[in-house]
């Protein structure tokens, strides 16, 4: 096995390269002089008296008067056992400190967590009130913010009392997480005896078709009826014949836009159920995804 110099193991203990030369030079014999414990270890005399001092400031070596001032290292037991001391003296300090920053930050976060809640507090009543005035629109609402989106899609799905129906089109504006969660609400509620049928457009990109497929597959096992097309006019979902989101393409750029309708309108509904039926009669079964000729 390599020795480690001592020189490199004596590092990070406090002490300088010039004072851990010198140690190791008194441990040599029992007594040096200043300018012997230079040549020994082989630094400048003014460099080894300053070293020399300090160690007996650490305590790490003695100094014997006499005709010419000479020098002892202590015990190199006494040497670890303040060394370690002071080792632990500095973490002991560091953890002290790092706690400190923890609870101030616990305590900064804390603070800023009641501040949003009351703020929040003071705006619920004034959110409430506003939605007292009836307006001919208000049976629309607008979203465009995606994480919205999906917050107000599963509100809908977990009211949902029958069925729920819809169109899933590509680009999907969700993670993968996102609508990871959304199934598995899904799922849950369709135990719960709500029916839900999807008809999905097939993905144009290969790694989309090879998800899409492990994600049909997975929510066919609880009973979520789903079939495919080549091509879908929008995405939409409606919720018990009663309550429609619908998300249209950009008439200038041909883009799917972020942009997402919630109505709440029987009559608007029930009519597009019936575009629902009509494309759900010529859809395909999912399993056609798994043949590459379809």
């Amino acid at each position: 096995m390599t020795q480690i110099p001592l020189t490199t193991a004596l590092r990070g203990t406090g002490l300088s390269g010039y004072e851990i030369k010198c140690y190791l030079s008194l441990l040599e014999r029992d007594a040096l002089t200043p300018p012997q414990v230079a040549k020994v270890a082989g630094i400048a005399r003014p460099s080894a008296y300053d070293a020399l001092e300090k160690l007996m400031s650490k305590g790490l070596c003695t100094s014997k008067l006499g005709d010419v001032k000479k020098y002892s290292a202590c015990d190199p037991a006494l040497l670890q056992e303040k060394l370690l001391m002071e080792l632990n003296e500095v973490a002991q300090s560091k953890l002290e400190d790092l706690q400190r920053k923890e609870q101030e930050i616990l305590e900064t976060t804390k603070a800023a967590k009641e501040k949003v809640t009351k703020a929040i507090e003071e705006l619920k009543p004034q959110y409430a009130n506003s939605r007292l005035d009836v307006s001919p629109l208000d049976y629309i609402e607008i979203i465009k913010d995606p994480y919205q989106m999906h917050k107000r899609f599963m509100q809908l799905v977990e009211g949902a009392k029958e069925e729920l129906v819809g169109f899933a089109k590509p680009p999907y504006s969700g993670t993968k997480e996102r609508m990871k969660e959304q199934i598995e609400q899904q799922m849950r509620l369709i135990k719960k005896g709500l029916k839900m049928r999807t008809i999905w457009e097939i993905p144009k990109d290969q790694e989309m078709m090879e998800w899409l497929n492990a994600y049909i597959t997975e929510a066919a096992k609880y009973g979520d009826q789903m079939r495919v097309v080549e091509e879908l006019p929008m995405k939409m979902a409606i919720f018990d014949s009663r309550i429609v989101i619908l998300t249209l393409e950009d008439p200038v750029s041909k883009q799917t836009s972020v942009t997402t309708q919630v109505v709440e309108h029987r009559a608007l509904a029930r009519t597009l159920k019936l575009t629902f039926e009509a494309l759900w009669a010529q859809a395909k079964d999912y399993h056609v995804l798994k043949d590459p000729g379809r």
